[in-house]
């Protein structure tokens, strides 16, 4: 950075008043003729000098210019891209919806969706990780466990004993590098088995929950995950118990959903209508609550780093800060929804969200406008759903399956792009799940289908082409949100907020790694005219996007003066930066008053109030920092 002070000095020349001469005296001393024409005032014996007497002298009121000095602005150019922001761009299928079957696993009923992790060491070479082939994991309704090649469908191995009316997740628990099922065993207990279904413990603590769901995350970021339930939270090494929520009876069907909404260090935890600290303490709930159902979304309502959180329940939609205070609440649905999904289904870059209730599938623009509804066949209204861009235009297709259909729907208008009436199902809370299970470069549907029809158990679809665009290879919980269970099973301490980058809940990108924009912002050059309050100073600045993917237009920027405290001076906004690129420099004036006794700080992708618009690959390099005090104060 280079750092340029000028300081003009302002020299105020006074008129010269010769008041020491005698006016009949030359400077020779020879007396001086008086000429004076005889209409001459008495009191100036010269004409020729009009200057009054030194107590009436006219001082000359013109106002000086201020003080000023000049920046020089940098010039446009180029920038390396970050490899990190660069990503992987999705490739365009010309025909997405010729779909096949490409597996059926054992003709057995199953509510459970199928997880999807890797379990087994298929190339031989003593390792499980993400070079071998993903498995299918789900338990039927006769209770039996099963995991299932992701290539072949072929059975791994099973056991006995566990509910089926209940959902699992897949991760490593017990932080030993390798991922674990944990489920609900018949009695109630939680499980957690290894990959090749050895019990590491059973919890004391037994589920009464009307068909409970599981999630993973390590809420005290301290290493060790915990185990989520409807009704209790566990310690992920033995099982214990952690601390268990105040849960309503009246709200029979919910499930946990984690994550750090404040963006404090620590994760938070919504079960039901009320959200919990890490250490189980109640912070807020909403006073809405569905006498039926009660679901969440995680997503990112207003493009700052914290959380906003979508309820539904009681044939109502309610947006949510992260602390709790209600940004709008509108009537929506029906009173018996199941679970939503989120994703940019119509093209616009925000999200919308979607959710079966009972006799219809809807989708709502986060304000509570309705988009489209398509008529459905779920008399309990408990089905999730699910998304992925399939033909790879950047915008998500939804997927469903009701009672009687697997429908893949256009997100934008409600349009069928596929249906299979095969499927039969009595639906609890199960959505197809999305992954390249075979680790072929195209991802696959998996579905649970049950009722003894033409599809019973899990089915795979595929793309009856060159293939659908890669996915990621994992599938891990019904909370997903790509970032929350690592795609090796590990669960991160922190996890990046899935909100910020991908802005998508129960739903994936084409691929999991999209570039993004990265955007940095720097002070060029500065001068100071003056220290006088009112003293211009001009500072030069300039952006850049280091991404992979332009910036949003207008992306904002905020300068702040530094004193005991960061104060705002003033707000702008810059049009799209390409990736790649910096921009011509801009100038901003100041006064010396307004700047900080401790500098100055110029923050990029900030309205003024910490609010910005752009989802980037690295989020903690907006701010610079001028530490110069060129006035000394």
């Amino acid at each position: 950075m280079r750092n340029t002070a000028l300081f003009a000095l302002a020299v105020l020349m006074p008129a010269c008043i010769e008041t020491n001469l005698n006016p009949k005296d030359d400077v020779t001393g020879e007396p001086i003729v008086d000429s004076a024409p005889p209409d001459c005032p008495p009191q100036i014996p010269d004409c020729n000098d009009t200057a009054p007497p030194i107590d009436t002298q006219v001082i000359d009121t013109e106002v000086p210019d201020p003080p000023d000095c000049a920046v020089e602005l940098a010039e446009p150019g180029a920038v390396s891209v970050a490899e990190e922001c660069e990503g992987t761009a999705a490739p365009t299928v010309t025909d997405p919806w010729n779909v096949k079957i490409e597996w059926k696993g054992p003709k057995e009923s199953a509510y459970h969706m199928g997880l999807i992790a890797n379990l087994t060491d298929d190339d031989g070479d003593g390792d499980v990780d993400e070079n071998d082939v993903p498995d299918v994991v789900y338990i039927s309704t006769a209770g039996r466990l099963v995991v299932l090649d992701g290539a072949t469908g072929g059975e791994h191995w099973a056991a006995s004993g566990y509910q089926g009316y209940a959902i699992g997740t897949l991760a490593d628990v017990d932080s030993d590098g390798v991922t674990d099922i944990i489920t609900v065993a018949s009695g109630g207990q939680i499980v957690a088995l290894d990959a090749n279904g050895a019990k590491i413990w059973t919890s004391t603590e037994r589920s009464t929950a009307t068909h409970d769901l599981l999630a993973v995350a390590d809420l005290d970021a301290d290493g060790n995950p915990e185990v989520l339930s409807n009704q209790f939270v566990l310690n992920g090494q033995d099982g214990s118990l952690i601390w268990k929520p105040t849960v309503n009876g009246s709200i029979p069907y919910h499930g946990p959903i984690p994550g750090d909404f404040d963006q404090d260090g620590d994760q938070e935890v919504i079960i039901q209508n009320v959200v919990y600290d890490s250490n189980g303490t109640k912070l807020w709930s909403s006073p809405m609550s569905g006498s039926y159902g009660h679901w969440s979304a995680v997503l990112n309502y207003d493009s700052d780093n914290e959380a906003e959180i979508a309820m539904i329940g009681g044939g109502q939609l309610a947006m949510y800060e992260h602390d709790g205070t209600q940004i709008l609440k509108v009537a929506a649905g029906t009173g018996q929804p199941g679970p939503p999904c989120v994703a940019d289904f119509d093209g616009d870059d925000y999200p919308e969200i979607a959710w079966p209730s009972s006799s219809s599938f809807n989708v709502y623009e986060l304000d509570g406008t309705k988009i489209w509804s398509h008529p459905m066949d779920d008399s309990s209204g408990l089905a999730g759903c699910s998304a992925y861009d399939f033909d790879g235009d950047t915008v998500l297709e939804i997927l469903f399956a009701d009672q009687t259909n697997f429908y893949i729907f256009d997100g934008a208008t409600g349009t069928v792009r596929y249906q299979n009436s095969d499927h039969a199902s009595g639906t609890i809370f199960e959505y197809p799940t999305v992954a390249d299970i075979d680790n072929d470069g195209s991802a696959e549907v998996v579905i649970a289908s049950n009722y003894g029809g033409v599809l019973d158990g899990i089915t795979v679809f595929g793309h009856d082409g060159d293939g659908w665009p890669k996915s990621g290879t994992t599938w891990h919980v019904h909370d997903f949100a790509v970032t929350n269970i690592n795609s090796d099973g590990s669960v991160p301490a922190k996890p990046d907020p899935s909100w910020v980058k991908y802005n998508v809940f129960r739903a994936r990108p084409a691929v999991d790694d999209p570039a993004t924009a990265d955007l940095a912002i720097n002070f060029t050059e500065y001068c100071v005219a003056s220290c006088e309050d009112d003293g211009i100073v001009r500072i030069a600045l300039q952006a850049q996007n280091m991404g992979g993917n332009p910036s949003k237009d207008p992306t904002p920027w905020a300068l702040y003066a530094i004193d005991n405290e960061v104060s705002l001076i003033t707000t702008g906004t810059l049009p799209e930066i390409a990736a790649g690129e910096k921009t011509a420099g801009w100038e901003v004036v100041i006064t010396a008053a307004q700047y900080g006794r401790g500098g100055l700080m110029v923050v990029i992708d900030d309205d003024g109030t910490g609010v910005g618009e752009n989802g980037e690959c690295v989020e903690d390099n907006n701010v610079d920092y001028l530490y110069d005090v060129p006035c000394g104060w």
